[in-house]
């Protein structure tokens, strides 16, 4: 390929990169030609065989002047699938799919043979389309038609409905094609709230249905029709409230809205009239899909519209519904919809509203009757035959219907309030965990609501009557916290789910101690540990080993408990320590929730040594477990925290790390064996580093062992840095950023102790000591860091440890005492970025901002290593696709940019670096990158913040130069800016902060109105040229009336809305994303 035809391919490249669809043929004004089109597109996706539709197409003609580029057209349409699929996409947006669509959904003139299910298919596919296709506009672009033509519109798509539930063929009333009638109604629903239909439901009751005014009472007239008006009646609620229903004026939501509220008791009259009219043909004769459609219509209507409750009190509607769930012939989809109409009536009105008192008292006892205690009740039969549908079913009312009625069974009055909690028990025991599990939020609030009650008396009262409830429940939650027998081999995405699950529940056994407290609470877990200890000793030795789920559950709730139970228990704790190590070994989930036990009770443990000491081997296997190694180094990190009155744990456990480091060293020159995760051996040295340092404090040790033990534990890591960075090395970069690590490990968590001297105190000293200490190590190491980050320079891990060493070094010594390692530090960052380009030195150099910035001696120095990383990141982002390959580096360097800006701006601003910093953020701008553009918009935000403190500072020279600086550069480099900030609002660029605290497009509008309100207006009336008129004018009116920053907030949320939904009807997407890859 010669250069001329390599660049030739990647502007085609580029170009269909830029329009995807410029491979399709062109759309079609005329609806003939371009309904063939569709039709012939919609072939060749559904074919089975799209080359055999591409040669029957490649013989079909148009005819006409168009014939030649018409058969073109149609051949490429069938030849891919892909192009097929595309030019449906394109065609939906286009104004000609309206007459389209419509012409797709007529009656046929010439009817479609039945014996060909081929053109059957074809026939279904081409309508559910086209209803799709109208669904789509309907929401979004009813701004191409004008507004005269839109009552045709609704009397077209009302008669598609009604031929369409009219059609012959099985389908429960809905003709036969149910997913076309359902997608025609939704048409119809959204048209409805877009041109404010406001008679939409009497003249559907009367127009279409049949039922007149005058006599509501009668039977309708075209009953066929009843499932379709059904249909639209469920649709009409729910698209009012979608979000993707997108209307030029959203007022007509909110108006469409209190219309369906007005219409809600005529709507409740046709769903009993319907209801009823088909229950009385009897059983055999009962449509269950006309039953299913009425409680699905009612479930919308709840939800949605904010009727009164009145229309529901008493109403044999809600009786009905009850009377579905109960009875046994109403199952699957049907009783499932009652189930959500019964949820929806309770969420949507709790007991805390007195409005609400009649309906909540007559809803009662129709829902304590499905939990009658006997064992034809419909809840117990459900438990007796173990029907999950059902069961769930149940449980979700009883449970939704105790939350929504808790200031009921908090309440004063006896009410027999724990014949519901009860019944809430008995769903949380359900074997089913998952179904258990959907009370576990109740339990939450439960408990909460109690613990809230005033005065204590009563709290204390309301605490004794549940008491038998709450014990049950602790018992209950052992139970649903048993690993499944088949544990070992589920997925792992199902073990997650498990691991979750437990966790919700141990969160429940936790709450109960806060009520009945913590001894009660272990007494009752305890009991219940013991009595399944004994039932597997009962068993035959070959069955216990794999019968450990009861004794697991039990210690998990135990470890649940650890902080509400006192160091001096005596009688449940130390039975549990001594058990633990008699478990079988070679389980992992067991052993892993032991190890975690004992780390929780690390502080009962430290008062009670005796049983410490034969728990600490227990863990050292456990390390070599990698299913149960991480709750093993925890607890070891743990007990090294906790324990130090009698037994220091110092010697034993850096022991113990001596022994990892060396089995990773054997491993590294090929032995066998598992390695300990690097994350599981930072906590065992971070627990022998506390441990030690607890050891030399009080253990009144002389500088001598001191020294030794400073030794024991630096000196390993400085061995191995030495051996890394040797020219020889063949090591990676992953094993020096372990050492690195481990080195942060040891500064941060390493004490050492110090005498204090006259008059110093001994928090003083303590910290005179942990300075020289990190000093010495960190001058120790400097020369082997450099060494080994020039040896790995662009391993980005490798930089974020050492710039994270370097973090906790700064902060652990105090800036201070840090600061003769500036200036090598300040070398070092700005080396290694101009090398590499990794963003963690930025960061890192963002640190010593932070923490010198405000010293003057240092200020010179630390803007001279800013200038310097500037260059080089100017170097790296030379192109605009330079900042799309490297998000990161522009997110650091503009938050380092802008705590440069806040910590020590003044020699930055008269700096000529400003307007290129300028330069480089309006550019940045365009990048789609959440994290880059907060810190774009945090250092524009702290530019016009300190612009704004000059103007208040008193005038010097100095200050005078400052400020005139700072004025030239928002002059020059302004206005680009504000141009991105305006396009972000319109939805040309992102805009994923609108107005947060800090770094938002509403932070640096704000200031900037009050730095240069009338440049600021000069700029961004322009830019906003294609913004809508109404949203546009309060945008700017409220500039130039400088309203306050929350004011200003929610105008320009408003704005951005109003912009999207401008977008939406226009039917314009954003081209953000397109934009940035140019």
């Amino acid at each position: 390929m010669t250069g001329s035809q390599h660049a030739q391919q990647q502007q085609q490249q580029q170009q269909q990169q830029l329009n995807p669809n410029a491979d399709l043929p062109p759309h079609s004004t005329d609806v003939d030609e371009e309904c063939r089109r569709v039709v012939q597109a919609l072939e060749a996706i559904f074919s089975a065989d799209a080359s055999a539709s591409a040669a029957g197409a490649a013989t079909t003609g148009s005819g006409g002047a168009d014939a030649n580029n018409s058969s073109t057209s149609t051949t490429n349409l069938a030849g891919s699938r892909d192009v097929a699929n595309r030019y449906l996409t394109s065609f939906q947006r286009q104004a000609v799919a309206w007459m389209v669509c419509d012409r797709l959904l007529a009656p046929d003139v010439t009817p479609i043979d039945p014996t060909n299910p081929a053109a059957q298919a074809a026939r279904v596919q081409s309508q559910f389309f086209a209803a799709q296709t109208l669904h789509t506009k309907c929401r979004t672009d009813v701004v191409q038609l004008p507004p005269e033509s839109l009552p045709s519109l609704r009397d077209s798509l009302m008669n598609h409905l009604t031929n369409a539930s009219r059609s012959s063929g099985a389908g429960g009333g809905f003709g036969g094609n149910r997913a076309l009638v359902t997608r025609l109604a939704m048409a119809s629903a959204a048209l409805a709230v877009q041109m404010g239909w406001n008679t939409v439901i009497e003249d559907v009751l009367g127009g279409v249905v049949g039922i007149k005014d005058d006599q509501p009472q009668d039977a309708p007239a075209r009953p066929e029709l009843v499932p379709a008006a059904l249909e639209l009646f469920k649709l009409l609620p729910e698209e009012t409230c979608s979000d993707r229903l997108i209307l030029a004026d959203e007022g007509r939501r909110a108006q469409f809205g209190r219309q369906l509220e007005d219409s809600s008791g005529r709507m409740m009259a046709f769903l009993l009239r319907t209801a009823r009219t088909n229950a009385e043909r009897g059983p055999a004769a009962e449509d269950m899909t006309i039953a299913e459609t009425v409680l699905h219509t009612l479930h919308s209507w709840v939800r949605y519209v904010r009727f009164h409750p009145r229309m529901l009190e008493g109403s044999p509607l809600v009786e009905w519904t009850f009377h579905v769930l109960a009875d046994s012939r109403y199952e699957g989809d049907c009783f499932e919809a009652a189930v959500d109409v019964v949820v929806e009536i309770l969420r949507a009105f709790p007991s805390d509203f007195r409005e609400n008192e009649r309906l909540v008292h007559g809803v009662i006892p129709l829902a304590m009757a499905l939990g009658r205690p006997d064992a034809d009740g419909p809840f117990r039969s459900a438990l007796a035959s173990a029907d999950e549908d059902l069961l769930r079913g149940y449980c979700r009312i009883f449970t939704e219907m105790g939350e929504s009625y808790m200031s009921l069974i908090m309440c004063h009055r006896e009410l027999n309030q724990a014949a519901l909690v009860d019944l809430v028990l008995d769903c949380s025991a359900i074997s089913d965990k998952e179904i258990a599990s959907i009370t576990l939020h109740f339990w939450y609030r439960f408990v909460s609501w109690l613990e809230d009650l005033e005065p204590y008396e009563f709290r204390d009262h309301k605490t004794n009557d549940f008491a038998n409830q709450l014990m049950r429940l602790l018992s209950i939650c052992t139970s649903l916290m048993r690993y499944p027998p088949d544990i070992d081999s589920l997925t792992e995405d199902r073990v997650e789910d498990i691991h979750r699950e437990r966790y919700y529940v141990s969160d429940t056994v936790e709450d109960c101690c806060r009520l009945l407290g913590g001894h009660i609470v272990l007494q009752s877990l305890g009991s219940r540990l013991q009595e399944e200890c004994n039932r597997v000793s009962s068993l035959p030795t070959d069955r216990q080993l794999s019968d450990w789920h009861g004794i697991e559950a039990c210690l998990f709730a135990i470890r649940a408990v650890a902080r509400y139970i006192p160091d001096d228990e005596n009688a449940i704790i130390p039975f549990v320590m001594k058990l633990i190590p008699q478990l079988p070994l070679n389980v992992p989930q067991l052993r892993e929730t032991a190890n975690l036990t004992i780390g929780q009770y690390a502080a009962w443990l430290d008062a009670h040594i005796d049983l410490l000491q034969p728990l600490l081997p227990y863990l050292s296997q456990g390390l070599q477990m990698p299913q149960c190694a991480s709750a093993a180094a925890v607890a070891i990190k743990q007990l090294c925290e906790s324990c130090n009155k009698h037994m220091s744990l110092g010697d034993p456990v850096l022991q113990l790390y001596d022994g990892i480091i060396a089995a990773q060293q054997l491993h590294q020159a090929g032995a066998a064996g598992s390695l300990l995760n690097l994350k599981d051996e930072l906590e065992v040295l971070e627990g022998a580093c506390k441990a030690i340092s607890r050891q030399l404090s009080e253990g009144g040790m002389g500088p001598d062992t001191t020294a030794a033990y400073v030794n024991r534990i630096v000196q390993p890591v400085g061995t191995r840095l030495t051996a890394l960075a040797a020219p020889n090395s063949t090591a990676g970069p992953r094993q020096a950023a372990a050492e690195v690590e481990r080195l942060t490990v040891i500064l941060r968590f390493l004490e050492l102790p110090r005498a204090p001297e006259p008059n110093q105190t001994a928090a003083a000293a303590k910290m005179k000591a942990k300075t020289q200490f990190t000093m010495d190590v960190m001058s120790q190491f400097w020369t082997l860091l450099d060494a080994v980050t020039q040896k790995h320079p662009r391993d980005i891990n490798l930089a974020e440890k050492l710039c994270r060493l370097h973090k906790h070094a700064v902060r652990g010594c105090g800036r201070s005492a840090y600061r003769p390692m500036l200036e090598p530090l300040r070398t070092q960052l700005v080396t290694n970025f101009s090398q590499s380009h990794l963003s963690p030195y930025l960061y890192c150099a963002s640190i010593c901002i932070a923490e010198y910035g405000r010293d003057p001696d240092l200020v010179p120095m630390l803007i001279g290593m800013f200038v310097d990383l500037s260059t080089a990141v100017f170097a790296a982002l030379k192109t605009p696709s330079d900042f799309t390959a490297h998000p990161d580096v522009v997110e650091e360097f503009f938050f380092l940019a802008g705590r440069t800006m806040a910590v020590c701006p003044e020699p930055l601003v008269i700096n000529p670096l400003l307007p290129s910093l300028l330069q480089c953020a309006a550019v940045g701008m365009k990048l789609d990158h959440r994290d880059a553009n907060s810190g774009i918009l945090t250092f524009l935000e702290n530019v016009c913040s300190y612009g704004l403190s000059l103007t208040s500072a008193a005038t010097t020279v100095d200050k005078q130069a400052v400020r005139q600086a700072l004025e030239t550069a928002i002059i020059t480099e302004g206005q680009p800016i504000v141009d991105n900030l305006a396009q972000a609002l319109l939805g040309d660029l992102p805009a994923y902060r609108l107005d947060n605290d800090r770094g938002s497009i509403a932070s640096v509008l704000f200031k900037l109105n009050e730095l240069c309100p009338q440049l600021l207006m000069q700029w961004i009336n322009p830019a906003l040229t294609t913004a809508p008129p109404g949203p546009k004018d309060n945008f700017l009116h409220s500039l130039a009336n400088k309203v306050s920053r929350d004011e200003l907030n929610t105008t320009v949320r408003q704005f951005s809305n109003s912009c999207y939904r401008n977008r939406k009807l226009r039917g314009e997407s954003s081209t953000a994303s397109l934009r940035h890859a140019t």
